[in-house]
């Protein structure tokens, strides 16, 4: 099987884990910076968590880059600049950010198991769950996407066959 015919399912299910914790930061920082009066979080004073905005925006990129992988890439290239090159830096940018924002999530909010009765701490065991979730499918499609750059065959890229990493092919083979 080729790395892009695994690479198209995936964007797709980075595109939906992307969508649902886009919408679960969404309804936490709407609770957070709307505390109803009697509240017990926070004494009733509206909050938010820093690391929620940050996955937001996580989200938000990945929401916008999976689209953008299949239709918008190959427009804003360089000649000589290879889309897989492009779309494994732009994944391991990825990769940081929602590995940086799922470790926070994590060491804040490690075990929520003794408050599972209440919806605001459902929000934050699924918005950590989904950003794990999408952070394993963006380390496939890093893989993938090596897999693409450095393989022989320079034909595995999702939409062109575009002879990817072409600085390669120029370089002399040194005699083994």
């Amino acid at each position: 099987m080729r790395p892009a015919s695994l690479r198209v399912p995936l964007y797709g299910v980075l595109w939906l884990f992307s969508l649902i914790l886009l919408s679960l930061t969404i309804a936490r920082l709407n609770y957070t910076l709307h505390l109803p009066a009697g509240d017990p979080l926070n004494h009733g004073a509206d909050f938010y968590d820093p690391v929620v905005v940050e996955l937001l925006v996580d989200s938000f990129l990945a929401f916008a880059f999976a689209p953008f992988v299949f239709n918008g890439l190959d427009r804003f290239l360089p000649i000589n600049l290879s889309k897989a090159v492009i779309e494994v830096i732009a994944l391991a940018v990825l990769w940081l950010l929602w590995l940086i924002g799922c470790g926070i999530a994590t060491s804040i909010w490690p075990n929520l198991s003794f408050c599972y009765n209440f919806e605001a701490c459902r929000v934050l065991a699924a918005m950590t769950a989904f950003a794990w979730l999408g952070w394993l499918t963006i380390c496939a499609l890093l893989v993938l996407g090596f897999i693409a750059v450095f393989s022989k065959r320079r034909d595995s890229d999702l939409a062109t066959n575009d002879d990817m990493v072409q600085w390669a092919r120029r370089m002399p083979v040194s005699p083994a």
